[in-house]
């Protein structure tokens, strides 16, 4: 993949990162033969060299996913693509039959999204307010929940998923799924 995104060529009021994280695959009994991730990762150093902050409008929102394991990076990541922090939220996986991996005696049920900001400041906007927290069926490994892209959408357009599993309507998006 090419993460130098030279196709993508407009301002976008609304970005959303969700990059390839340099994790592992554990391997797990009852999948012994499932050793790495499905896709090809970047260390951290590839992200934060990410050119996101040259696609982003002078007034601009970030939305930078990350997992517990990158939680403290991540800060770094969001600011150095030249947006100033503003609040993590959760996304509460919602599980069906299966809850979740249990690893070291612990549920690993959430996700965190870095809210970061360019140019933006309006303290009390007239939009739906966008819930820090909020609860989402786990859909399959990565896939993000419908919920968060719908909360994020009254922060206006263009908007642009980057490292994107599927096409959405009203975004652009780019990525080796997509």
């Amino acid at each position: 993949m090419d993460n130098t995104f030279d196709t993508i060529d407009q301002p976008y009021k609304v970005v959303v990162v969700d990059p390839p994280w340099p994790v592992k695959k554990l391997t797990h009994p009852a999948r012994p033969n499932q050793t790495s991730m499905d896709y090809k990762t970047l260390s951290l150093e590839e992200i934060k060299a990410l050119p996101v902050g040259r696609l982003a409008a002078p007034a601009s929102w970030c939305f930078l996913w990350t997992t517990q394991r990158f939680l403290w990076d991540s800060r770094a990541v969001l600011e150095g693509w030249g947006f100033d922090f503003l609040l993590t939220m959760v996304w509460k996986k919602e599980y069906g039959r299966s809850a979740g991996m249990p690893l070291f005696g612990f549920r690993w049920n959430a996700e965190f999204i870095l809210v970061g900001t360019r140019g933006v400041r309006e303290l009390w906007p007239k939009r739906p307010l966008i819930l820090a927290a909020f609860s989402a069926e786990n859909i399959r490994h990565s896939e993000k929940p419908d919920a968060f892209y719908k909360a994020v959408e009254g922060l206006g357009s263009p908007r642009i998923d980057l490292f994107a599993r599927k096409a959405r309507e009203g975004w652009d998006v780019w990525g080796d799924e997509v």
